[in-house]
């Protein structure tokens, strides 16, 4: 993918933006249709994550960490400070995956960007994710202490949108022409989930496997909302370089593979 083309493909979404804006209303709404709470579930889905992972870590199992070490000794805190971007970045590639052949319609009979619904499904659920965002900031002022450094987690989450969005658009390419995509991947992000460290500490994991974690994107990166949160360091200078080089290659092949497959989606739909 040259300059030129990356250019194209981004002033293609900008001319696109009011279909993406309906696109993200449609997607909004589709989430509680004929539900009473509508709206308000998107606060009460991480309001109950938060009250369920203190009252099994803190009530129940009674974990304690070290507060020197992690930042707090609160277990519930310290795990839903890393659920929120998995949560966000599971969705939002799960959900991608399926966005070209639940469209099917829309893809084969209108002439539409394509590329914008995989994008739709991102934007919706980033506005989640920063729901759940202010949430935790109120568990951090009950619970913890908020202070400017908070403000780190703003240089992850580009990279979280990033890495969401390059596999998105390469799994819902190749889940129109192999429709196991999905199922595949559902498995796929079990073993992804539980190889990176929400639920345990990385101090947790024997010495010799701790250097494939740093080949983890997700893992680095919820390593550094997790620290920008609890006031710790933030992850090493190599780390970070392999969390963008990952960020960028995934997104670059996205978009190239969406690119280069869309021609062949209307035939195949």
């Amino acid at each position: 993918m040259t300059f030129g083309d990356v250019w194209f493909f981004l002033a293609r979404l900008k001319a696109s933006r009011s279909l993406l804006k309906n696109l993200v209303v449609r997607d909004l709404k589709h989430r509680y249709v004929g539900s009473v709470g509508g709206f308000l579930w998107s606060v009460v889905y991480p309001l109950a994550l938060l009250v369920v992972y203190y009252f099994v870590f803190a009530m129940v199992f009674r974990f304690r960490l070290d507060v020197a070490e992690y930042g707090t000794d609160n277990f519930a805190l310290y795990t839903f400070c890393g659920i929120l971007p998995w949560l966000m970045f599971q969705d939002t590639v799960l959900r991608n995956c399926t966005a070209i052949t639940e469209n099917a319609n829309l893809v084969s009979k209108t002439v539409i960007p394509s590329e914008v619904l995989p994008i739709a499904i991102m934007i919706s659920n980033l506005i989640h994710h920063i729901i759940g965002l202010t949430i935790l900031m109120g568990a951090l002022l009950v619970f913890h202490r908020i202070e400017i450094s908070n403000l780190w987690v703003l240089a992850y989450l580009p990279v979280l949108v990033i890495l969401a969005q390059g596999l998105g658009w390469l799994v819902s390419s190749l889940n129109v022409f192999f429709r196991d995509t999905s199922q595949v991947l559902n498995v796929l992000m079990i073993f992804w989930m539980w190889l990176t460290p929400i639920f345990y500490p990385i101090g947790l994991v024997p010495e010799p496997y701790r250097s494939f974690y740093a080949l983890n994107p997700m893992a680095t990166l919820l390593t550094g909302y997790r620290n920008a949160f609890l006031q710790l360091a933030p992850p090493s200078l190599g780390h970070v370089v392999i969390l963008l080089v990952w960020a960028a290659i995934l997104f670059l092949a996205g978009a190239l593979f969406f690119r280069q497959s869309k021609t062949a989606f209307a035939d195949v739909l």
